[in-house]
């Protein structure tokens, strides 16, 4: 799959909007390293996420 197909299908762990094309975080979950997608609006606001893999909580 071509990166800019699986960036329209990237959304915010946090909040559910698609984060493709904007300031957003993508990291690994530090328990089982499933890819977490996070917009700066969460991130600014610390705004909790979990995991849909292991269920770990993050701010």
């Amino acid at each position: 799959m071509s990166e800019s197909k699986q960036n329209s299908r990237q959304k915010c762990i946090s909040c559910g909007i698609n984060i493709s094309g904007t300031n957003a975080a993508a990291f690994n979950c530090p328990e089982c390293n499933h890819a977490i997608y996070r917009c700066a609006k969460c991130r600014k606001q610390s705004n909790l996420y979990e995991c849909p893999d292991c269920g770990f909580t993050g701010p």
